[in-house]
């Protein structure tokens, strides 16, 4: 009983603190351009294949992705998915990943678990891009987690080629992990995160989705930076789709997965603080 109610307050606790994060990111916000557009996770990224694009210092975008009952990570078949998350770039090439994936409720499959499954995931740009090389990152979900069916370990790297002034084509290939480290732990018995480590093929997983687990690619083709088309090979599947930016930050986006299920999503992206010309400078010398 006393592990169940510290757990609540936990968890209260969290959302409580979420909450006001956001708020007070609200209050000090100074919003600014950005790419905004992102995959299934809420990393930069197509439908559900990520990229390695460079984002600034400070950049925050979060947003919400549907995905469909047939190719459901955690319930295939069963529920659709909704995700939610948030992105931080906390340094010039660092980012962190918040993701929360909760099965969606329906008459035939009830969802009891309410909370869903949360996930932190973190990605370092190995590379910025350049005139003759593309830039190249590595993503990898914490290994703390007991339950988790959106799991991402993967190197990838992206390329940008402008037609003209106003066309660009973006490509982007990598190649996931077929094994990963989890903590072979349950809710009931979770005495220390630090604790119960496992080495696990992916594919004897009790989520044995196939996410993102071999080689994966895809290409979009941009108008502006305000509106696009892709598709891509997400190492199991063929999907297509586009996305719209409304207002420099606000991008709206929609896809078929497998070119026959219906997925969309929404994310806004701003800056936390506006940078100092000088740090603007550098930024741009070096990018």
């Amino acid at each position: 009983m006393i592990a169940i109610c510290n757990t609540i307050i936990v968890c209260g606790f969290r959302k409580l603190s979420t909450g006001i994060f956001l708020v007070l990111s609200f209050c000090f916000i100074r919003p600014t351009p950005g790419n905004g557009q992102v995959n299934l996770s809420g990393k930069p990224g197509l439908l559900y294949v990520p990229t390695a694009d460079s984002t600034p210092e400070g950049h925050l975008t979060f947003g919400a992705v549907y995905n469909p009952k047939g190719y459901a990570l955690s319930r295939l078949d069963r529920n659709a998915e909704a995700i939610m998350f948030a992105n931080l770039t906390i340094l010039p090439r660092l980012d962190i990943n918040i993701s929360v994936l909760k099965a969606i409720n329906n008459a035939e499959h009830p969802v009891i678990k309410d909370l869903g499954d949360r996930q932190l995931d973190i990605k370092y740009l190995l590379l910025k891009e350049k005139e003759k090389r593309p830039s190249l990152a590595i993503i990898l979900s914490s290994p703390f987690t007991v339950d988790a069916a959106m799991l991402t370990h993967v190197l990838v790297a992206t390329k940008n080629f402008a037609l003209d002034a106003r066309w660009k084509i973006q490509a982007t290939a990598g190649v996931g992990s077929p094994y990963f480290v989890y903590r072979n732990a349950s809710v009931t018995n979770n005495a220390s995160v630090f604790s119960s480590f496992k080495w696990q093929r992916k594919s004897e997983y009790f989520h044995n989705n196939g996410y993102l687990v071999g080689v994966f690619g895809g290409a979009k083709l941009d108008f502006q930076d305000k509106a696009g088309l892709m598709v891509e090979f997400d190492s199991r599947r063929l999907n297509a789709g586009g996305y719209v930016k409304l207002f420099e930050r606000w991008v709206v986006q929609g896809g078929l997965i497998n070119l026959d299920q219906f997925t969309f999503g929404t994310a806004y992206s701003f800056a936390l603080a506006k940078p100092s010309r000088r740090l603007k400078k550098i930024y741009e010398e070096n990018r």
